[in-house]
């Protein structure tokens, strides 16, 4: 593979790649930070679904909010 110096960034690069019209992982939403208290046995339980499957704690807690937010008008 050959380098070609990017003037830019000043760093090396190769001839293959780069940024494309289109590439990189598309959004599902909005994105809101957001701090959650939780008690510990919840978090166990949490960090437990996200092993199991090879799962991040977004994915959890997005499937979880998803089946359960139609509840929501219960509380």
């Amino acid at each position: 593979m050959e380098l070609i110096n990017n003037k830019d960034t000043g760093c090396l690069t190769g001839n293959r790649g780069g940024s494309r019209k289109g590439a990189g992982r598309k959004p599902i939403g909005t994105t809101r930070k957001i701090s959650l208290t939780l008690p510990q046995e919840y978090w166990e339980e949490i960090d437990r679904y996200c092993h199991k499957g090879d799962y991040s704690i977004s994915e959890v807690l997005r499937s979880i909010i998803e089946d359960n937010l139609h509840n929501a008008d219960l509380l």
